[in-house]
C-alpha cells in the first residue's frame, strides 16, 4: 500500500522562490526516485515563503531510504540552507473509496 507524505518548509525571508526552483524538477510524475510515484508542490497564498510537497510513496521505508542516501550524499545541503528550520513531515495512509 502506498503511503503519502506531506513535508512542510518555511524558507528563510526572501527564500521561498529559490526553493521551488530548486524542487521544481522533481515535481509530477516522472521524479527519477526510486519509489517515489509522483510530487506535488504548493505554495502559501499569503506567504510565499511556506512551501509544502505532497509526495506518494510505495512505502514509508522506501521514502525514508531516499532521504537518508539524499542526506548521506550532501544532496539536501543546499535545499536545507534555504531554509529557516528543519522541514516538518508527515507520513499518512490514503484512504481507499
Amino acid at each position: 500500500m502506498s503511503v503519502l507524505v506531506m513535508v512542510r518548509a518555511r524558507a528563510r525571508p526572501g527564500q521561498g522562490a529559490a526553493v521551488v526552483e530548486m524542487l521544481a524538477p522533481f515535481v509530477g510524475e516522472d521524479t527519477g526516485m526510486e519509489g517515489c510515484a509522483r510530487i506535488e508542490m504548493a505554495v502559501d497564498a499569503t506567504d510565499p515563503d511556506r512551501v509544502v510537497l505532497m509526495e506518494e510513496w510505495t512505502s514509508a521505508e522506501a521514502h525514508k531510504a531516499n532521504l537518508a542516501a539524499l542526506e548521506d550524499a550532501g544532496g539536501l545541503d543546499d535545499f536545507l540552507a534555504l531554509l529557516a528550520a528543519a522541514p516538518e513531515r508527515t507520513y499518512y495512509a490514503p484512504l481507499d473509496r
